[in-house]
C-alpha cells in the first residue's frame, strides 16, 4: 500500500524528496502530517528530516513535541510522520513519544518505557513526557534564537528554568498523571481549561461519522498549533515581559530598607507584575524576615496600593492582611476609623487597600504591620 497522503495536496506541501513518493514500507497506520509554515529564525532551505510520533488519540505532549522540534536548526520544518510500526520509526530522523527509546544521541524521545525516570533537574523532580524531553535538550536553542543571544547567556538559562516552571512542567506532569496537590480530598473544583484538556478535546468524537486517518492527520495539526502557539506565546512573554519585570522587583527588593527599617515594606517606584517574582528572589536573595506589603502607584486613578503579600504563588491567603477593623470600609469612614488622612479603601479580604497619596499608603502599611503583629505575633 502506499502511505496514506491527504488527497488534492500539491507534492511541495509535505516537503518530500522524489525518492519518498514511492511506495515505502506496507503499513495501513501510516499517515503524513504536511508541514505547517511556522515562523522560526532558522535557515531556510534546509533540507527535510522526517520526525516521527504515533498515530492514533494524541496528547498534548507528542503535539508540542513535535512544534519545538521543528523550531530548531537541525529539524527545521521537518515533516511529521504518524507510525506505530518498528521499521517505520527506525528510518526516521527523530521519533517522540512512541518506539520505547530514550536515546538522545540518536534523536529518540520516548518515556513510556519500562524503568524510565527522566527528570529536567534543575531542582524540578517531575517525570518528564517527550514535551519535556524535546524541550531539555532543545529549549536553550529555541529561546537564544528569540533573545537573539548566545545560547550560554545567562539571561537564555534564566528563562530556560521559568518556562519549564511556568509553562512545560505542568504538561510533563498531566501526561504522567502526577497529581498537583498530595491530598485525599477531591478537588473542589472541575478544572478543564488547561492546554492538555484544549488538546485533547481537538481529537476526534467518538461519535463523528468520519474518524478516517485523514481527518484525524488535520486534527492533529490543529493539535500541533493550539500548544505551539502557546509556547511561543510563553516564551515571548517571559522575554518581554517577565525578564525586565524580574530587575525591576530585584532592585526594589534590594532598597526595601530605605522604605521603612522592618525591610517587610517593599515600594515599585515603577510598577512591574512583581507576583511573578518575589517567591523566588525572596529565596534567591535569602530575604529575611519576609516582606509583607507592596506599594505601588495605580496608573489609572494616580492614586497608591498598599498590597498584602501572599502565603505563596498559590494561595489567595496573605502573609498578614490589612486589621479586620478596616476592612470593607472606604473613603472619610476607613480615614477616620484608621486614623489615616486619604484613605480610599480597603478590600473586604484584606488583601489590598488603597490611598490618594504615596506617604498615607506607607503609613497604611506600617500601620497594619504593627497592628497585625499585635495580634497574631510575628508568624502567619
Amino acid at each position: 500500500m502506499r502511505a496514506i497522503r491527504r488527497e488534492g495536496f500539491n507534492q511541495k506541501l509535505f516537503h518530500l524528496p522524489k525518492t519518498l513518493t514511492s511506495p515505502v514500507i506496507p503499513t495501513s497506520n501510516l499517515i503524513r502530517v504536511p508541514p505547517p509554515a511556522y515562523s522560526t529564525s532558522s535557515p531556510n532551505n534546509v533540507p527535510s528530516k522526517r520526525v516521527g510520533t504515533h498515530s492514533g488519540s494524541f496528547h498534548c505532549d507528542e503535539a508540542l513535541a513535535c512544534f519545538i522540534i521543528r523550531l530548531t536548526t537541525k529539524f527545521h520544518n521537518s515533516e511529521i510522520v504518524r507510525a506505530r510500526e518498528p521499521k517505520v520509526l527506525e528510518g526516521l530522523d527523530a521519533v517522540v513519544d512512541v518506539g520505547g527509546i530514550y536515546d538522545p544521541g540518536r534523536d529518540r524521545f520516548d518515556h513510556h518505557q519500562k524503568g524510565f525516570e527522566e527528570v529536567f533537574g534543575h531542582g524540578f523532580h517531575t517525570k518528564l513526557s517527550s514535551a519535556g524531553l524535546v524541550y531539555k535538550h532543545f529549549g536553550k536553542e529555541i529561546i537564544a534564537k528569540e533573545l537573539r543571544l548566545c545560547v550560554d547567556h545567562p539571561n537564555v538559562h534564566r528563562l530556560f528554568l521559568a518556562i519549564y516552571k511556568n509553562f512545560m512542567e505542568a504538561i510533563d506532569a498531566i501526561d504522567n498523571g502526577i497529581n498537583q496537590f498530595d491530598t485525599d480530598k477531591p478537588p473542589r473544583y472541575v478544572n478543564n481549561t488547561d492546554l492538555s484538556s484544549s488538546v485533547g478535546r481537538l481529537n476526534l468524537d467518538w461519535m463523528d461519522p468520519d474518524r478516517s486517518p485523514e481527518k484525524e492527520n488535520e486534527a492533529f495539526q490543529r493539535a500541533m498549533t493550539l500548544a505551539g502557539s502557546e509556547f511561543l506565546e510563553s516564551i515571548r512573554f517571559h522575554a518581554k515581559s517577565w525578564l525586565p519585570a524580574r530587575s525591576i522587583v530585584m532592585e526594589c527588593i534590594a532598597e526595601r530598607y530605605d522604605v521603612d527599617p522592618s525591610g517587610e515594606i517593599m515600594v515599585l517606584k515603577r510598577f512591574a507584575p512583581w507576583k511573578l517574582h518575589i517567591f523566588e528572589l525572596e529565596e534567591e536573595m535569602k530575604v529575611e524576615p519576609p516582606i509583607k506589603y507592596i506599594l505601588y502607584e495605580d496608573d489609572r486613578g494616580k492614586r497608591w496600593r498598599v498590597q498584602a503579600v501572599a502565603v505563596s504563588p498559590d494561595r489567595f491567603d496573605s502573609r498578614k492582611p490589612l486589621p479586620a477593623r478596616w476592612r470593607g470600609l472606604t473613603d472619610n469612614e476607613l480615614s477616620k476609623e484608621a486614623g489615616i488622612p486619604g484613605c480610599i479603601f480597603v478590600h473586604s479580604s484584606g488583601f489590598t487597600g488603597g490611598n490618594h497619596t504615596y506617604e498615607g499608603a506607607l503609613t497604611m502599611a506600617r500601620t497594619a504591620l504593627k497592628d497585625v503583629n499585635k495580634i497574631l505575633g510575628d508568624g502567619f
